[in-house]
């Protein structure tokens, strides 16, 4: 999936034409495994449409399953371009991938807790505004 340039005149995908999927690389993640979730977006219309997943439009929110607050999100502090548009081709898909360090973040880049997720079961949910969000979960094994 290549981004497209931001002065096409492709118009933005809309929820009625475009469908969010979420999985997670793995069921359950070893210690050392960099949990990665693939985003899929699935354009059922008949044209091609362009889409931002970057973090000021698509977030990304890890969660504990036995936790209501994110653990991480990828819009509290995120490293890279804040906005990546891509072409979503008519009748087809691209995905994302999303990679997860298993450590927490904070918003606005304040200082998260220290130290790396606990083993257990966690949630993932990718939402953009508009769009039905896509959740599904994984779980990081002990040692």
């Amino acid at each position: 999936a290549l981004p497209a340039g931001s002065g096409s005149g492709l118009p933005n995908c809309t929820a009625s034409a475009v469908k969010f999927s979420l999985r997670s690389a793995r069921n359950d993640y070893e210690p050392g495994q960099t949990p990665t979730f693939l985003l899929t977006a699935r354009n059922t219309s008949g044209s091609d449409c362009k889409l931002d997943l970057g973090p000021d439009h698509a977030v990304v929110m890890v969660t504990q399953a036995s936790g209501d607050n994110a653990y991480w999100a990828s819009d509290d502090c995120p490293k890279g371009a804040r906005s990546l548009v891509f072409r979503v081709p008519a009748a087809d898909s691209i995905t994302y991938t999303v990679k997860w360090d298993r450590k927490a973040s904070a918003p606005e880049c304040a200082t998260p807790k220290a130290g790396s997720a606990k083993p257990g079961t966690y949630l993932v949910e990718a939402k953009a505004p508009g769009f039905e969000k896509a959740r599904t979960s994984f779980v990081l094994k002990a040692d």
